[in-house]
C-alpha cells in the first residue's frame, strides 16, 4: 500500500510539472505574437547603394502613433557615419518593403537609450511595464536581430533569467583597463539587469519582457561574445539590459519641456 501511495505521489508530481510546462510554453507562444510586430530594425537606407539597407540594431514601439525605443550606442555609431538623416525603422517579416523613415527624438548617453518617433501611425506596440518590481530568478525573454539582416528580417526570440541586478560598473583586474564611461559610471552608478540568456551585438537596442504578459522592463544594452580562430562570434550567455523606468524618466523630462 505505501508503495502504491509513492507511486501515486511521484506521478501527480511528473504531471503537474508537465502541466505547468506547457502552460508556459503555450504562453509564451502568444505572447510572441503580440511582441513581434513591434519589435523593428534600426538602420539606414540609401536605393541607390548596394546594399541599399545598412544594420545597426534593434528597437521597438510603444505607441501607437510611432514613438520607438534602441540604445543610444546604435543611433551613435549611425551619427559618427554622418548617416543620421537616412535613419529608418525596418519591420519584421517583409524585407526592405516596409521601411519607415525615423527621427531621434531625445536620447541620454548615460542609460545608453534613445526615443524614435517613426512617421505615420496606427503602429503595433508593446506596453511598458514596471521594473522596479523585477528580481533575480524572474524568468524573462528577449527579441531582435542577434544577426541582423543575414537570415532575413525576422526577429529571434531568446529566453533567460534575471541572474544579477547590479550597479552599472563592471570590475576589471587593473585599474589602466578603466575607460572614461567605466569610471564615470563608478562614480554615478546606476541599476542594470545581468541576464543569463543568449543575445549578440545585434540585439541591441531590443526589448527585454516578461513571458507571461509581454510588457517591457529592459533594453538590451550589451553581449559579451567570444571570437573563434575562424572568426566566428559565439555568444557567452551572459548580456545586460537597462531597466525600463530609466526611459520612464526620459519621457517625463520630454514631456516637462
Amino acid at each position: 500500500m505505501l508503495h502504491f501511495f509513492t507511486c501515486l505521489a511521484l506521478l501527480l508530481l511528473f504531471t503537474s510539472g508537465n502541466v505547468a510546462a506547457h502552460d508556459y510554453g503555450h504562453v509564451l507562444v502568444e505572447t510572441i505574437k503580440k511582441i513581434k510586430p513591434s519589435v523593428i530594425a534600426v538602420g539606414t537606407y540609401h536605393p541607390l547603394s548596394r546594399p541599399p539597407v545598412t544594420f545597426y540594431g534593434t528597437g521597438f514601439i510603444f505607441t501607437e502613433n510611432g514613438y520607438a525605443i534602441t540604445a543610444e550606442h546604435v543611433i551613435n555609431v549611425i551619427s559618427k557615419s554622418g548617416d543620421i538623416d537616412n535613419l529608418y525603422a525596418f519591420f519584421p517579416g517583409v524585407g526592405n518593403s516596409k521601411k519607415v523613415i525615423a527621427k531621434v527624438i531625445t536620447k541620454n548617453i548615460k542609460y545608453d537609450l534613445s526615443i524614435l518617433k517613426l512617421e505615420g501611425s496606427g503602429f503595433n506596440h508593446v506596453k511598458l511595464g514596471d521594473s522596479s518590481n523585477i528580481e533575480e530568478g524572474q524568468q524573462v525573454a528577449i527579441c531582435g536581430y542577434p544577426y541582423g539582416p543575414v537570415f532575413g528580417l525576422h526577429p529571434t526570440t531568446h529566453t533567460g533569467i534575471i541572474s544579477n541586478i547590479s550597479p552599472m560598473a563592471i570590475p576589471v583586474q587593473n585599474t589602466s583597463l578603466l575607460s572614461n564611461k567605466m569610471i564615470k559610471a563608478l562614480k554615478d552608478p546606476y541599476v542594470i539587469f545581468q541576464l543569463d540568456c543568449i543575445a549578440f551585438p545585434g540585439n541591441s537596442g531590443g526589448p527585454l519582457f516578461l513571458p507571461e504578459t509581454g510588457e517591457v522592463i529592459g533594453v538590451l544594452n550589451s553581449a559579451f561574445v567570444k571570437v573563434t580562430k575562424e572568426n566566428n562570434k559565439i555568444s557567452t550567455g551572459i548580456s545586460y539590459a537597462i531597466p525600463i523606468n530609466y526611459i520612464k524618466e526620459l519621457l517625463e523630462a520630454l514631456r516637462s519641456n
